[in-house]
């Protein structure tokens, strides 16, 4: 039985032809149709009478091709192309049939045949272009169902820690839901995430940090059982699916085990380390009914112990308890920590990977809460409805061109300033000429500040949104487009003429990365690259975590960056010394693919 489908051969090689027939009047015909074929030497063709003799030569001799009647002494129809099949995945199948059984070949083709040939309808030389051509697409097909096999092995196994990828990982826990709900059954998702081991690559290099992500893989399946899932989701983050474990003390014992052996990390191939961990606990039903749910929880318990400096947070004790004050108390508050200058500002900057050089800082309004710093995804839906987000974002915004102008002022140069601005702020009537006023009294110009838009504000509003849009952009303003969604159908609205740039966000990053450009976020995102192309925009990616997630996205059409691994959202002194001294990976030289890319 062959193993693999020859290559098809040049043009004046020959190569191996199965006639599977039962006919010898039909047989002889097909024969001198070919014979010149045979006699230039293109094609050698072997006969055989029924699926047993087909068989039993297949399993002597290998065959590029079979051309197979589907009425045999010994089978009938389509089961004849499934036995060839199942005998030799990889052998091209043509089908010959007569002019009333056209329907039967075409559902052959539907199992696996390449082409269907009538009887009497071709001569040689055509019929020698179908086997070629079909031989070429058998072999094209199995190259790229070779190329799948490797590309989910890749999008499931991670090469460094030896763990299952998020991709895997969320199918497993999706099934689990699926159970646990049908048995009332109880389980626990874990998220866990590294402390500065931003600063471990940065210092001694990704050689290093990769011995440290290998490193905590080892104490994490040391610290659970073989029928839990440990999987690496991308960069320092990490999961654990604890499918018997419905109990919150004990998944916080197992926490605390895993953040203690973690931080006792001090030495990795005789360098001194220094990292932590930050472990977020989330228990079926209770934090969720869902994977997404489930994810989520677990997420935000994770990012709340890091905010609080690492350690372990369940998200029924502390998370559900937010959730809580979310909905119920952040509106009632809004007014009075506005009064005592409880929001404040956070930046990020980006870079232009081309220029290698800081490209702007985006200014991110953060909530000091007695029970800690809220990012702005956690109070934005609340401040919006709230009727108070116009007057609070035009205070963040003048402290935000404040710090801007100081930073421009002592040389530090960076680039341009990015506001968001949301729906309620884009409606406010007063909202841009109030704007205006304050990027005058800075002493700036409006062409300095960029303004970035969610695509789900415009996807959801009426034409009103766009037209106050193309105030802003008569302004003198850059106008960004962030947020697009596979989902939503936001691609036509890169088409608006008021647009400056295009932004795309963490969450399409992260799944094009972990699922592979052949995913539906990945063919999104390629689709969004090439509209930005041809409508000449620059186009930002936003959410770059690792050096990884970079190498995987170089051939993409991109030219800015932004992200936790080139650097976090800092207090505006922080940001100040970052744009002074400048990133150590800003120094290295992009690899030769993206050089060429984005020249």
């Amino acid at each position: 039985m062959a193993e693999s489908v020859p290559s098809v051969p040049e043009e004046r090689a020959a190569f191996p032809v199965l006639l599977v027939e039962d006919s010898p009047m039909d047989a002889r015909l097909l024969r001198e149709s070919l014979r010149e074929s045979i006699d230039r030497g293109e094609i050698t063709l072997q006969a055989v009478r029924s699926i047993g003799d087909a068989v039993e030569e297949l399993s002597r001799n290998r065959y590029a091709c079979a051309l197979l009647d589907l009425g045999l002494p010994d089978g009938h129809g389509l089961a004849n192309v499934e036995k060839l099949r199942e005998l030799d995945r990889a052998l091209t199948v043509v089908v010959l049939t007569g002019l009333d059984c056209e329907s039967s070949a075409i559902r052959a083709l539907q199992l696996g045949a390449q082409e269907y040939v009538v009887k009497g309808q071709y001569d040689g030389d055509s019929l020698l272009k179908v086997i070629r051509h079909a031989v070429e697409r058998n072999r094209q097909m199995q190259a790229q169902d070779a190329q799948r096999v490797r590309q989910f092995e890749q999008a499931t196994n991670d090469t460094v820690t030896g763990l299952i990828t998020r991709r895997l990982f969320e199918e497993r826990t999706r099934r689990l839901v699926v159970t646990a709900r049908e048995s009332a059954r109880r389980f626990t998702v874990c998220f866990l995430d590294l402390d500065r081991f931003k600063a471990v690559n940065d210092r001694h290099g990704h050689a290093i940090g990769d011995a440290v992500l290998a490193r905590v893989a080892q104490i994490l399946r040391e610290s659970v059982r073989d029928s839990d899932t440990i999987a690496r989701l991308g960069g320092d983050e990490f999961a654990i699916l604890l499918p018997s474990m419905g109990d919150a003390t004990l998944a916080r014992e197992i926490g605390h085990r895993i953040v203690e052996r973690i931080s006792g990390i001090v030495q990795i191939d005789g360098h001194s380390i220094s990292i932590g961990c930050s472990f977020g606990v989330a228990l079926y039903p209770d934090h969720g009914g869902t994977l997404e749910e489930m994810l989520y929880h677990s997420d935000m318990a994770m990012y709340r112990a890091k905010s609080d400096g690492g350690g372990v947070v369940v998200a029924g004790d502390q998370i559900g308890q937010r959730a809580v004050i979310s909905t119920a108390g952040l509106a009632a508050n809004i007014g009075e920590a506005f009064i005592a200058g409880e929001f404040e500002l956070h930046f990020q900057p980006w870079i232009d990977y081309r220029a290698r050089r800081f490209a702007g800082v985006e200014a991110l309004i953060r909530w000091r809460r007695p029970e800690g710093l809220l990012v702005s995804e956690e109070f934005l839906p609340v401040l919006e409805q709230s009727g108070h987000m116009p007057e609070i974002g035009l205070s963040m915004a003048q402290r935000a061109l404040r710090e801007w102008r100081g930073w421009r002022s002592a040389g530090l140069i960076p680039g341009v300033l990015a506001l968001n601005l949301s729906r309620s702020e884009l409606l406010s009537p007063d909202y841009l000429p109030r704007l205006q006023q304050l990027v005058a009294e800075e002493g700036l110009t409006t062409g300095e500040i960029q303004l970035e838009v969610d695509a789900g504000v415009l996807s959801s509003s009426n034409d009103r949104i766009a037209a106050v849009m193309d105030d802003y952009g008569n302004a003198g303003f850059r106008i960004v487009l962030e947020g697009l969604s596979p989902e939503n159908g936001d691609l036509p609205l890169l088409t608006l003429p008021v647009l400056s740039a295009l932004k795309l966000d963490r969450a399409l990053l992260r799944k094009t990365v972990q699922e592979g450009r052949g995913s539906r976020a990945g063919r999104f995102m390629v689709a969004a690259l090439g509209a930005a192309a041809g409508l000449g925009l620059p186009v930002s990616l936003t959410g770059i975590e690792s050096a990884d997630d970079l190498q995987s996205l170089q051939t993409m059409n991109f030219r800015y960056l932004q992200g936790e691994w080139l650097c976090p959202p800092l207090p505006p002194a922080e940001v100040a010394a970052h744009l002074g001294e400048g990133p150590r990976w800003l120094n290295a030289a992009p690899t030769p693919e993206f050089a060429e890319q984005v020249t």
